[in-house]
């Protein structure tokens, strides 16, 4: 929970984002951070993320995250739904949270994808938590963070991301 003063007035909220470090024992199981574990309770789907990460998310995240690539086919060619299907489908498989340790196991492919290590990074972002070498997490950062450096040029003047107090 976090509680803060906005506009004279006190604001709470529960942040459900951000970046934690976590570890991965010698069993293959990942430790989510007890802030996050309410809403990740039950059955879960764990899988590859699109970049050498795991994705973990509740089962409804994953039924609409299906829904979605079911609707890409006005977008994308019919092999690169099916790229997105063996990628992210094909390797899913239900996992839960053990509500003693807070740890969640990884399956060894899963693992070998993401190149898991003892240290490892746990963050939540879009509805999903996604789990990351650290090393990895690194060398993607900087190159987010380039990308994010040349979107601020184009943003220049157009758009405040923060904008002043009183204004919305």
């Amino acid at each position: 929970m976090v509680k803060n003063t906005y506009l004279g007035k006190q604001v709470e909220f529960m942040l459900h984002t951000g970046t934690f470090e976590s570890t991965l024992d010698e069993k293959g199981r990942v430790v989510i951070p007890a802030s996050l574990r309410d809403q990740y309770m039950g059955d879960l789907v764990i899988t590859q993320g699109l970049e050498s990460c795991v994705w973990i998310m509740t089962g409804a995240v994953f039924k609409d995250f299906l829904k979605t690539l079911d609707n890409l086919n006005d977008t994308l060619s019919y092999e690169e739904v099916e790229a997105f299907r063996y990628q992210h489908e094909a390797p899913a498989r239900p996992a839960e949270i053990d509500q003693k340790t807070g740890r969640i196991p990884v399956p060894a492919a899963l693992r070998s994808y993401a190149k898991l290590s003892k240290d490892c990074l746990v963050l939540s972002i879009d509805g999903h938590l996604e789990v990351w070498n650290k090393d990895e997490y690194s060398v993607f950062s900087g190159e987010t963070q380039q990308i994010a450096k040349e979107a601020k040029k184009k943003l220049a003047g157009k758009v405040a991301l923060f904008p002043k107090r009183g204004q919305a």
